[in-house]
């Protein structure tokens, strides 16, 4: 009989699983503070995800032409403005998928820890990557273009002037996603260095406008979206819902939220150390019309 609290197989290999979740998790915490979600929230029945508009009709004569404010007379009833928040887009979220295997070959070549531990966090920085992505394909259909401007500053006031009207407030929390480069011209490199990293590929810098700007490859040089932070959303699925009975036999190892599942298996058919990972993750805007676009004149600058 084995000594008590002898550690052993799978005890060591559970305690990177988890650590593996954890980091993902951290990480994306991180990105939720800096944008402003307070809360994640968990997909119900069907995993669909529906975002909305608003619509705003004038008031219209007896020939259906729009009546001038300016032409009602004093003593005269103003007619009524209407104002409604419509369904827009409505889009599913489905798990993704990753699995890993190394042989005990390549394990016993270069030793578990870059055979293993290494490539697992080379998958979770594909993962992350992948739900970056997702969200800045998302920004890229932005509804409302701001066209071309001179440079980052005239994109900072045109985006929090334009969000402040949609939203039909001057203190919401505007936030900027721009390309690195575009930053670096803008500010210089020292400034670039001292930007607080967010996770996600992303960095954050504040504290030179009056606007939140996050700063990521994904953003195609000479492109900027914006929209405000409490319109992102983010939902997920569960894994620790009905998905997790397919692995009736094997530990589904997940962090507390239930974002991300990973299932390690020691396959004594192929002798190779595997690992499965899978989530459903969305960042998204609620209301479509509040995210923007525009474009930087090429050679633009703007005053600091």
């Amino acid at each position: 009989m084995p000594e008590k609290n002898i550690i052993k197989t799978p005890d060591m290999g559970t305690v990177e699983a988890v650590d593996f979740v954890n980091k993902f998790s951290d990480s994306l915490t991180k990105l939720r503070e800096a944008l402003g979600i307070t809360r994640p929230q968990p997909m119900r029945q069907g995993n669909t995800i529906q975002t909305y508009k608003f619509t705003v009709t004038d008031p219209t004569d007896g020939q259906g032409k729009a009546i001038d404010p300016a032409s009602i007379g004093e003593g005269e009833d103003i007619p009524l403005t209407h104002v409604s928040r419509e369904k827009d887009q409505e889009f599913t979220v489905g798990f993704k998928k990753w699995r890993k295997a190394v042989t005990m070959e390549e394990i016993q070549r270069v030793g578990y820890d870059m055979a293993v531990t290494t490539t697992d966090k080379k998958v979770l920085n594909k993962i992350q990557k992948s739900v970056r992505t997702d969200f800045f394909n998302y920004l890229a259909t932005a509804p409302t273009d701001l066209g071309e401007v001179s440079g980052l500053q005239e994109a900072f006031g045109k985006s929090w002037g334009k969000l402040g009207s949609i939203f039909d407030d001057e203190n919401i929390g505007t936030i900027v996603f721009i390309n690195p480069e575009d930053a670096g011209d803008y500010l210089g490199n020292a400034v670039i260095e001292n930007g607080q990293s967010v996770g996600f590929g992303m960095t954050l810098l504040k504290g030179f406008t009056n606007v939140t700007v996050m700063i990521n490859n994904s953003v195609p040089k000479g492109t900027f979206y914006a929209t405000v932070n409490d319109n992102i959303n983010l939902q997920y699925i569960d894994v620790h819902g009905e998905a997790s009975k397919v692995f009736q036999n094997k530990q589904v190892i997940s962090d507390e939220l239930g974002l991300i599942g990973l299932v390690k298996d020691d396959n004594t058919t192929n002798l190779t150390n595997q690992s499965t990972i899978f989530a459903g993750i969305a960042l998204f805007a609620e209301m479509t019309d509040g995210v923007l676009k525009g474009t930087i004149k090429q050679g633009g600058t703007a005053s600091k």
